[in-house]
């Protein structure tokens, strides 16, 4: 074996190693309700650490985040939430003025 295959292999095994461990962090699963509607969210890690809010796009939910919560759990306090009508939060109840025709008619 040539030396320049053994450094492929040894940086492929750290890199292997490296990932495994990192997916160490858990993931809590909470909801909380904020003006009736009961949102869902995932959260990693120490609330002494700093706090990123992971924010997922449109349709999507936290679910995304999930793995990435575990790699950086141990160094960061992450908040996943699933935005009303999306994942498990709850949809908020439509009212009359929240609906397109009521706005289109004022």
């Amino acid at each position: 074996m040539r030396p320049h295959t053994k450094q492929v292999f040894a940086a492929a095994a750290l890199a292997v190693a490296a990932s495994t461990t990192a997916l160490a962090a858990p993931v809590a699963y909470r909801n909380v309700s904020i003006d009736g509607v009961n949102i869902a969210y995932r959260e990693a890690g120490s609330p002494d650490k700093p706090t990123l809010l992971l924010l997922h796009g449109v349709p999507s939910s936290s679910r995304m985040y999930d793995g990435l919560m575990r790699k950086l759990g141990d160094r960061y306090h992450l908040i996943a939430p699933d935005y009303p009508g999306f994942g498990h939060s709850d949809a908020p109840a439509q009212t009359a003025s929240s609906t397109a025709s009521s706005t289109c008619r004022k």
